[in-house]
């Protein structure tokens, strides 16, 4: 038998009420620690699918030279190791389009000074198997000055003669990106055939000497009208039939650039991916922070690229 007294028991309303809610409240922190950790675990679900995805479509690489300024290690900095700066998020793709930013295995034809079992060039694609191409100082504009430029005809395109007026052009390609085309002009020229001049490794490598095209690249400025005949390389000309397609690619630091102008075309087999981030100060330990947090917005931004991409097609 189980006696009751008024200090063990109190029949209050109030106190009741405090009870019961109590009991909700508690109920509800349950309710939200368990939503909490649902949560959580779906996001580490997500992060590790989507990380297994990230590597089998991208991976990272730190760019340790100047060939790519402006665009890419435009502060660089030097230690033993060589010059550090900026890295980027690679995409494992042969899709390659005019002016992507690529990355290719040379490894076969490595410098004897590089240890590693692999090497890696980053260049700017500019010309596909199929495309005539030069490279001449062109006058561009109407006080006399005079500038390099990539001269490109795309494969198809039937064209005889180039009206150029010193502007953008579909085939005198005006290139923002690079890092001088004073330097460039100043330090690369050379004397071709008609004294008209060519980029110095451009013209060796591909018009001295070689099966070329001619056509007339007329400079209209004003009342005035200058006819430049310019021989024109096509690219993949020189290759057997049984070899891969051909590209031409330069560094936007066309003055310090081992590129196409001097080894020739290069096979598309070569091609490891193309460039899709930017990864600013990703390789530089003196600005740790700034690389981390340019890291994990680019990551990021390709993951919702991904998802955009898959919700959409």
């Amino acid at each position: 038998m189980i006696n009751y007294s008024d200090e063990e028991l109190v029949f209050d309303g109030e106190s009741q009420g405090i009870y019961f809610r109590d009991v909700q409240r508690s109920q509800m922190k349950r309710k939200v620690f368990l939503y909490l950790l649902i949560a959580f675990y779906f996001f580490v679900l997500f992060s590790l699918i989507a990380d297994l995805l990230f590597s089998v479509k991208y991976t990272t690489m730190s760019v340790e030279d100047i060939s790519m300024q402006p665009t890419i290690n435009p502060s660089p900095i030097e230690t033993e190791d060589g010059i550090i700066q900026d890295e980027v998020y690679i995409e494992y793709t042969d899709d390659i389009d005019y002016g992507d930013i690529i990355i290719v295995d040379r490894t076969e034809f490595k410098p004897p000074t590089v240890k590693d079992k692999k090497y890696y060039i980053i260049k700017r694609a500019l010309a596909f198997e199929g495309d005539q191409i030069s490279i001449v100082k062109l006058p561009v504009g109407e006080n006399g000055e005079y500038e390099m430029r990539f001269v490109r005809i795309k494969k198809g395109d039937s064209i005889d003669n180039i009206v150029y007026t010193g502007q953008d052009d579909p085939y005198v390609i005006y290139e923002d990106y690079i890092l001088s085309y004073e330097d460039w002009t100043d330090s690369n020229r050379v004397i071709g055939e008609d004294f008209f001049q060519y980029d110095v490794s451009f013209y060796e490598t591909f018009l001295n000497g070689r099966q070329t095209t001619t056509h007339n690249i007329i400079f209209s400025s004003g009342d005035s009208e200058q006819t430049i005949p310019v021989q024109f390389f096509t690219v993949g000309s020189d290759k057997d039939e049984d070899v891969p397609d051909q590209i031409f690619y330069m560094g936007d630091n066309r003055v310090f650039s081992g590129d196409c102008r001097d080894s020739g075309t290069d096979s598309v087999d070569n091609i490891y991916g193309k460039v899709v981030r930017i990864i600013r100060d990703g390789n530089n330990s003196t600005n740790l922070l700034s690389g981390v947090f340019n890291r994990v917005v680019q990551y990021l931004s390709i993951i919702w690229e991904e998802i955009v991409k898959y919700f959409t097609v």
